[in-house]
């Protein structure tokens, strides 16, 4: 009962400890799982739709349509299923609609709301399409010229985010929707486009799958399931959120932890006198050690409770903004079992496993010396012949007797700074991606046509190019070779040996070559992703483009291998804009598009910043005003003598508050190198799925900012710090007797 009394005593007695503690822990905790849990919830989401309606493994064109009685010949001969989409583009007031057959094998259709089609003149609608319109279920709508009546709202999984191209650089539900009808009325009404959706049963048959289609039927485009935005974007946003929480969230926990631990560290030793005259008393160890981890229990259970709990909501806020992206969809927010058993037992384990330590050595002291106030480690005699300013040398002395607190503080300010320099840095990258790597995306141009076909005649201007995609095995990554003219003046690049571009060499793009690996001189091995066929070339040398993975090459070089008339081309690039028919191109994009194209990639890694960098400083602040108030509560006696002294109050604000300013510049020096290779690392992960490459580079501004946000947080924490020190009775001080 004595022990339950101290330990309400000291709870209060140190209830700002207790509240930065908790507070610190369940912000680390709501912020790593609720993470994990939006990742986990938008993978589960939208593989349980792609599994249910089957969702294509890869779609793709061929220049001659496949014959209706070669396609189950097809499936059996190659282990696949593989079904033609039919679809027709229609207008529904200054909105587009892209009207599917409904589907039996691939890519069926997900019922939200409503029923499913049970007549010629039924019809099913994407719910935010339907919704931005004004459609409802039951109202009767004209389309094509034809009334269709509204059964349900729906989901086609291959069109998961509403990209209407392949080149669009956001998905737009509003403006853009699918419609669905029987595949009798879509027939009976003519003029409709289609591809075919294949998805492999045995993937070792995928090659020779497409060798054959190639050959045959003249392939004329290929996308696989990831490299469709409309399913492997979404998937994607999930990876990115995991990667970048993979790598700063467990430093976030682990320091949270390590400072709690540190500070709880430090209450257990300054208790050390109550230790001694409880162990005088007779209290066992196992009581001692029992009660002590009560003090680490508090912080750590209502920490993990309330982090546990604030995850929820969390989640859910950041559930609605990333399925913004998707077309509507139904989800249950999915928490991960072994992030949060993680999370859970982190904070409890490290603090109780403190506390335990701390009191070992504690009670392994002699009885004596504890109940003389434990002075081991109290007093520094350090430069005591020195000449130096008394002020100086206090604090000097004062960081050396109290490395617990002194390690406490410096990591408070280190991880301060960090959060404050990967913010720094990352937008620095990024503005310099946007603004200086961004405009090499079209080699110099600021337009870019791709054709359906292949070309011969170029009655439109611009320069002509060969532009198509490769693989190597072993990624999932694809680059594209390049192959211009000679006169091509569009090309603004350095290498990076300092070389001339010399015309007919194999010059890689620096975004390629550190996404696969390749320097100069290397070989390099890839595949047609349309015929499957293999070439080799050596790499002639590597030119600075952080944006495209690219292999440029000349156009004859880029015709040998993918065996067409070197006269041919099926991309444009243009200074102007060109009037090229719609009915020509499967691509029309804008340097502006690509700039936004940039801004969607990096979404996900923007926002989890902020976050970081709003958890970041909020660990600054609590963590010094926590250390302060401690600096303030053990100096109590200080004070009150230096008051009997004489001294001023300013005075003994200076020579008490101040024995940590030598620690803070140190924990910025500390923080600064840690902020810069935590945001190359997040710049690396993004690239690897994004395939762009951001240049981190500490700059001047950076720095200064960096410095005068510390130094105002530090500032501020002080000034709290000398509310509290106005506060200690001196009288009071001086005659009580400490348990």
């Amino acid at each position: 009962m004595t022990l339950n009394k101290k330990l309400l005593r000291s709870t209060k007695k140190n209830l700002s400890f207790y509240f930065t503690a908790t507070l610190l822990t369940a912000l680390t905790i709501m912020l790593w799982v609720g993470a994990f849990t939006v990742a986990d919830t938008l993978t589960a989401t939208y593989n349980r739709l792609f599994l249910e309606e089957s969702l294509e493994d890869a779609c793709f064109t061929v220049s001659r349509e496949i014959p209706e009685q070669e396609l189950s010949m097809l499936e059996s001969e190659y282990s696949v299923l593989l079904e033609k989409q039919m679809y027709k583009n229609v207008t529904y007031g200054e909105k587009r609609l892209r009207v599917f057959a409904d589907m039996d094998k691939l890519d069926r259709t997900y019922i939200s709301e409503g029923e499913a089609l049970s007549a010629d003149m039924d019809v099913l609608i994407t719910y935010n399409f339907a919704k931005a319109s004004g459609i409802s279920i039951g109202d009767d709508i004209e389309l094509d010229g034809k009334i269709f009546n509204v059964c349900g709202y729906c989901l086609k999984p291959d069109y998961a985010a509403m990209y209407a191209e392949f080149s669009d650089t956001f998905p737009d539900s509003k403006n853009f929707g699918i419609a669905v009808i029987g595949k009798d009325a879509l027939q009976a009404d003519g003029g409709y486009s289609s591809y075919y959706s294949v998805r492999f049963n045995d993937q070792n048959k995928e090659e020779s799958f497409r060798r054959y289609i190639y050959k045959k039927y003249g392939t004329l485009q290929y996308t696989a399931q990831r490299d469709n935005p409309r399913t492997g974007a979404l998937l994607l946003s999930a990876d990115d959120l995991k990667a970048e929480f993979s790598v700063y969230s467990p430093v976030l926990m682990l320091v949270v932890v390590a400072v709690t631990a540190m500070v709880l560290s430090r209450t257990v030793r300054r208790d050390s006198k109550s230790i001694g005259t409880l162990m005088a008393l007779g209290y066992s160890r196992r009581e001692l050690t029992g009660h002590y981890i009560m003090y680490a229990l508090i912080p750590s259970v209502f920490g993990v409770i309330l982090g546990a709990v604030g995850s929820i909501p969390f989640a859910k806020l950041f559930c609605i903004y990333m399925f913004t992206f998707g077309e509507y969809i139904e989800y249950t927010p999915h928490i991960p079992p072994a992030i949060l058993l993680i999370a859970v037992v982190i904070p409890p384990v490290v603090y109780c496993g403190t506390a335990i330590l701390v009191i070992g050595r504690c009670m392994n002291d002699d009885v004596v010396l504890l109940l003389k106030g434990g002075g081991k480690g109290k007093i520094s005699h350090a430069l005591r012949t020195s000449k130096m300013k008394f002020l100086w040398l206090y604090n000097i002395r004062t960081v050396l007797a109290n490395k617990g607190r002194s390690l406490t503080l410096l990591v408070g300010v280190t991880v301060a700074t960090m959060a404050v320099m990967i913010s720094g840095l990352y937008q620095y990258a990024y503005d310099d991606f946007l603004d200086n790597k961004v405009p090499k995306a079209m080699l110099g141009g600021q337009y870019e046509y791709g054709f359906t076909d292949f070309q011969r005649e170029n009655p439109y201007g611009g320069y002509a190019i060969l532009d198509v995609s490769f693989g190597i095995k072993g990624t999932e990554n694809l680059f594209n070779l390049i192959g211009i003219e000679e006169n091509c003046d569009l090309i603004e690049a350095d290498t990076l040996s300092g070389e001339p571009i010399v015309y007919g060499g194999y010059y890689m793009t620096s975004a390629a070559a550190r996404l696969y690996g390749y320097q100069k001189g290397d070989k390099l091995s890839f595949y047609n992703l349309l015929s499957m066929e293999e070439s080799t070339i050596t790499i002639t040398d590597v030119i600075k483009n952080d944006v495209l993975s690219l292999v440029i090459t000349s156009k004859a070089n880029a015709a040998s291998i993918l065996h067409r008339d070197e006269a041919e081309y099926d991309v444009i690039i243009s200074k102007t804009e060109l009037d090229i028919p719609q009915e020509k191109l499967n691509k029309s994009a804008s340097l502006d598009d690509y700039r936004n194209s940039s801004e969607n990639a990096f979404r996900t890694a923007t926002i989890v910043l902020y976050i970081v960098k709003v958890i970041g400083a909020m660990i600054c602040v609590l963590v010094v005003v926590m250390l302060a108030g401690m600096i303030v509560e053990e100096n109590r006696r200080s004070i009150s003598l230096l008051d009997v002294l004489g001294y001023a109050a300013k005075e003994i604000r200076r020579l008490i508050l101040s024995s940590n300013h030598l620690i803070v510049p140190l924990g910025f020096l500390t923080g600064v190198p840690l902020g810069i290779a935590i945001s190359d690392m997040i710049a690396s992960t993004n690239a690897q799925t994004s395939g762009m490459f951001m240049t981190i580079e500490l700059t001047p501004k950076i720095f200064l900012t960096s410095l005068l946000f510390v130094s105002i947080s530090y500032i501020l924490s002080m000034l709290m710090a000398g509310i509290k020190l106005k506060k200690v009775d001196m009288v009071e001080c001086l005659k009580e007797d400490r348990e």
